[in-house]
């Protein structure tokens, strides 16, 4: 049976007063004041009088962007305005006070994250893929991490490999999207209302950046909600690329069959498209784009100048462990397999030796610095609208010997 389908307007005022109402005003003022004297704002934001900060807020809520340079803006800023007063009113406070704590949790967000990132973050492996062959076109993502740890008498297995999927499974009969004032849905099952989506996002920690930039109440711009293709996904990056902070290498892909990897670390952005071979891919940790490569590298050398550390530490072995991983997997992407489904699942469930493995599973041959146990697989079918995905159980059966939960989702629209 085809999925029904509700397209529903998406309303910031409602959903302002409802987040507002789940709040509470005692509890907005109680974690304004604890955002204000914790440790990265006190000497800042947290030395103002109430009426300083308010009037510093409420400036910069009623202070319009430069639409000729961000045009998608004048749709987004009313919005923004909108979720706030909604806010407000659903939190029985005044708008100067929803406005501080809109304002504040956004700092905390951001300054949380840039501290994190001057420690050694923990080794993670997460990688992208891209296919576009027969069976259509294909991005995936395996994302791997430090697993909890093991239960006693655990003993290491080899991995029984399942071979894919059995069933076809339609989503659910009813299906809600949230369609914005202007712009595309963003999320039509695999890509948005234009068939642009994001397939797989692997984070790469540089150490010692520069703090993300301040640009509440905007925020995060939403592109897939105006990407037309990856070539004007590509312009938007470039165009927002301080108000889309994310220190990672995201792979994206249209229905058209083109593909791209953005690799960002605030500021920075190195932007790589997909060749005539028809394959992409990029890994955790690993910058490959010739402006990204040579910040990364640079900041590596700084990072062991200030911790006193060398070429050979854990830090640098994970480092030139992520440049292998990535030079393995573009090997295994070039195989004359077809770039079908039957491609993509065999490099998904490649068991090489570390540190080039694509399924990890922290094994006896792997090092010390890197116990990474492969906890999601998933590829995606954008042709099709389709998506193939398996789950680690925990220390019971690893991704690759579980079958795959297969998801269709009804057809994108044109």
């Amino acid at each position: 049976m085809a999925a029904m389908i509700d397209i529903i307007p998406e309303q910031p005022f409602e959903e302002g007063m409802a987040h507002g109402t789940q709040v509470g005003g005692p509890a907005l003022a109680a974690r304004s004041r604890e955002l204000l004297d914790g440790p990265y704002l006190r000497d800042t934001l947290g030395a103002m009088t109430h009426t300083e900060l308010a009037q510093m807020v409420t400036a910069r809520l009623q202070t319009s962007p430069d639409f000729s340079l961000y045009p998608e803006l004048a749709d987004l800023y009313p919005e923004r305005v909108d979720f706030i007063r909604g806010f407000a009113q659903g939190a029985g406070c005044s708008p100067d006070d929803a406005a501080i704590y809109s304002y504040l949790t956004y700092r905390d967000e951001i300054d949380t994250w840039y501290h994190t990132y001057q420690l050694q973050p923990e080794p993670s492996h997460c990688s992208g893929i891209f296919l576009n062959g027969p069976d259509g076109v294909l991005g995936a993502h395996s994302m791997e991490s430090l697993p909890a740890p093991c239960p006693p008498g655990y003993r290491h297995r080899k991995p029984s490999p399942h071979d894919g999927a059995r069933v076809l499974r339609p989503t659910r009969a009813r299906l809600t999207l949230k369609k914005p004032r202007t712009g595309y849905i963003e999320e039509w099952g695999v890509t948005n209302e234009k068939g642009v989506g994001c397939f797989a996002a692997a984070s790469c920690g540089v150490l010692l950046d520069e703090p993300i930039e301040d640009t509440w109440p905007i925020g995060p711009v939403p592109l897939l909600r105006f990407a037309r293709n990856v070539e004007h996904l590509a312009e938007l990056y470039r165009r927002y690329s301080l108000f889309n902070w994310h220190r990672a290498s995201l792979l994206y892909a249209d229905i058209s069959g083109n593909a791209m990897v953005v690799e960002k670390s605030f500021r920075r952005l190195g932007i790589r498209l997909v060749g005539q071979a028809g394959v992409l891919w990029c890994t955790e940790g690993h910058f490959d784009s010739a402006e990204m490569h040579d910040y990364l590298r640079a900041k590596r050398r700084e990072y062991l100048e200030r911790s006193g550390k060398h070429l050979g530490c854990d830090d640098m072995q994970y480092a030139a462990d992520c440049g292998v991983r990535f030079a393995h997997i573009g090997e295994l992407c070039h195989e004359a397999w077809g770039r079908g489904y039957d491609h993509m699942r065999r490099i998904l469930t490649d068991h090489s030796p570390f540190p080039r493995a694509v399924c990890r599973h922290g094994g006896p041959d792997t090092a010390a610095y890197d116990r990474t146990i492969t906890q999601c697989s998933v590829f995606r079918d954008a042709t099709h609208n389709r998506s193939f995905e398996r789950q680690w159980t925990p220390w019971k059966k690893f991704v690759c010997e579980v079958p795959e939960e297969v998801v269709q989702y009804p057809r994108i629209p044109g």
